[in-house]
């Protein structure tokens, strides 16, 4: 009989998760990551409600990804619509988005993923430990988190749960006064997160095992780009897909997704697992920053850019390694702090035609946007009575199932002997968790609506996926 070895719970990330593994004389038989979240019947709880209601009610899916799922939740809105927000609207929504990123990609490279890079002992792989030693840095960390939920609150209302896009633009504007404090807050919060990336950069670049801790795992990739150049941007563009080798496979209006994108479930875990459709379900998709400094032929900010090539020394593309994750988010988190820089120095942001009038109709709309695990999809049929008939919503995670379990199983068979043994098996867990946490995945959002029965008065009514 196998031996059943589980890393139940997961840690450090956002929900629940286990993975499960059989050995065998000291071979894996079977390993599957489970998400044991339960479902949220999100697609239904919309179906019936009126269209602009979907942006306040998407963004209860996640107490982290609520920017992205608000943000995007509008856009395909407007899709349907055929709506054109206001150029001072897009301009707040980049910015609300860019602060969105700061806060997440803080929290999750200082809080829950450079505590395994840094050294600390075994007992002590957490925040407060990394503080302890390094305490410039944690207090760094601290404050630029806090800063970007600033950037969030000014222009959605609150910190969390933003409120302020509607179909047609925003209802919140930005003052001179909050603009001014913003900016000059926001250029010493640069100069900390500058240091912060040092610190992150010196652990990959003084230890070259960190670069190529765990086997390449072959997948395509999908981002956002922009511009002739697809150059990288998280907010609005094309969606383009590439293959492990950095051949372009598609290139699609997000309105199109369906065309490239199917969906199937797995009996072992309460996902959706989205795949490339021309390939089949071994189209594998893999999503969030490796993918976006994959995919991208830029980054359009200069001192991202500077950073995008001093990763890109250490991870060429097209590249495969799963540690390039936790790697890839500080150029990021740059581009996300240099955005909020550039639009709030932009004269535009604090003017007053920040919505243009709308009309609800019947119509069909899908959009995308780089939340910052990866893409996010939201899909709407609106009838004529302005009342959602249809939602389908992909979140970064159900793209990214497939690839955790495939690099877990990769490094399992390596690990196997060590998980077999009781003596050793704390620490290869430890590395199966860290697989986990570099793509930062956000399991209370990749779980929505799947087939189920419900009985009622002694009658079995069938209820299938919107």
């Amino acid at each position: 009989m196998p031996e059943i070895v589980e890393v139940d719970p997961l840690t450090r990330i956002e929900g629940m998760g286990k993975i499960k593994v059989e050995i065998k004389d000291n071979r894996l038989q079977d390993l599957k990551f489970q998400v044991t979240v339960a479902p949220r019947f999100f697609e239904y709880l919309l179906t019936g409600k009126r269209a602009e209601e979907a942006p306040r009610l998407t963004q209860r899916i996640c107490g982290i990804c609520y920017v992205s799922h608000h943000l995007v939740s509008v856009k395909a809105i407007e899709d349907a619509w055929g709506v054109e927000p206001t150029e001072t609207a897009v301009k707040l929504r980049r910015l609300m988005n860019a602060g969105g990123y700061v806060t997440s990609h803080s929290l999750h490279s200082a809080f829950l993923a450079v505590p395994d890079l840094a050294g600390l002992p075994a007992e002590g792989r957490n925040f407060i430990a990394l503080m302890g030693k390094y305490p410039e840095i944690g207090k760094a960390a601290l404050k630029i988190h806090a800063y970007g939920n600033k950037v969030v609150q000014a222009t959605g209302g609150r910190i969390v749960q933003v409120v302020t896009s509607v179909p047609g633009g925003q209802t919140l504007q930005l003052k001179e006064q909050r603009r001014d404090e913003l900016l000059e807050e926001g250029r010493e919060v640069l100069e900390l997160i500058k240091a912060y990336a040092e610190f992150v950069f010196d652990i990959y670049e003084k230890d070259t095992l960190s670069c190529s801790q765990f086997p390449d795992v072959d997948t395509n990739f999908m981002a956002l780009v922009n511009g002739p150049d697809s150059h990288y941007d998280v907010y609005d563009g094309d969606a383009r897909i590439i293959s492990g080798s950095g051949k372009e496979l598609a290139k699609f209006n997000p309105s199109k997704y369906y065309n490239y994108i199917q969906e199937a479930v797995w009996s072992h875990s309460s996902t959706k697992v989205p795949y490339y459709k021309p390939e089949g379900a071994s189209g594998n998709l893999r999503v969030g920053p490796l993918a976006r400094l994959n995919v991208a032929s830029r980054m359009p900010f200069p001192v991202a850019r500077e950073y995008e090539e001093r990763y890109l020394k250490l991870f060429p593309r097209t590249c495969l390694q799963v540690q390039g994750f936790n790697l890839a988010r500080i150029p990021e988190l740059i581009a996300g702090q240099e955005e909020v820089l550039q639009m709030l120095e932009d004269p535009g942001i604090t003017g007053d035609d920040i919505r243009v009038p709308v009309k609800s109709r019947g119509g069909e709309g899908a959009a995308f946007i780089e939340a910052p695990r990866g893409i996010l999809t939201h899909h709407y049929v609106i009838d004529d009575q302005g009342l959602i008939r249809y939602a389908n919503i992909m979140a970064p995670t159900t793209y990214n199932h497939p690839l955790i379990q495939q690099d877990l199983f990769e490094n399992a068979k390596i690990y196997a002997p060590e998980l077999a043994d009781p003596a050793k098996r704390a620490e290869a867990c430890w590395r199966l968790e860290k697989i986990v946490r570099c793509y930062d995945p956000c399991t209370s959002c990749s779980v929505h609506m799947v087939d189920f029965d419900l009985i009622v008065n002694g009658s079995m009514v069938e209820v299938k996926e919107v």
